[in-house]
Parts: structure tokens; sequence; C-alpha cells
């Protein structure tokens, strides 16, 4: 595999992307890498996703420090109503 040197990275960047990798239990490099992988192969193939699964891929893809088990709150709230419907019969 080729490596890949980045230099004048942000100083807030490199800080984001150091704790996301700390986050997720990975070095710097793998971090960088598993992020940079995501981006170039999100592009459309073809396949119709629904609006939740394009939402978790942004957040995923994002500075956004989002915890597994929030995701998981966020994906069982969709289908919980938000309020009692409104009532036209009375």
């Amino acid at each position: 595999m080729g490596d890949l040197l980045i230099r004048n990275l942000d100083d807030a960047l490199k800080r984001r992307l150091h704790d996301q990798a700390k986050q997720n239990g990975r070095s710097l490099s793998e971090e960088a890498s598993v992020r940079l992988r995501r981006s170039l192969t999100s592009g459309n193939d073809g396949v119709e996703k629904s609006a939740g699964e394009i939402l978790r891929a942004i957040v995923e893809s994002s500075d956004a420090y989002w915890t597994e088990e929030e995701l998981v709150a966020i994906e069982a709230a969709r289908h919980q109503p938000d309020r009692e419907p409104p009532r036209f019969d009375e």
C-alpha cells in the first residue's frame, strides 16, 4: 500500500481527527484512511437509500461526536409518533 503525507493540516482539524480516532479505537493514520475511503466511496452506486441511511452516512462522516447509543436512540425515535394526531371530529 502507498503512503500519503498531508502538510499544513489545520491544528483544530488534526485535533478533531485525533479525538475521533481515539473514540473509534484507531490510530490517527487509520482514522484518516477510513474517513478518506468513506468520502471517496460514498458516491451513488445506483442503489436507492432512505433518508435515514443518507443522514446516518452524513453524521458518521462528519465531525459530529455521536455515540453508537445516540445513533440507535435516534433510529428508534424515528418510528415513534411525536404527538397525538389532531382530532377533527370535535
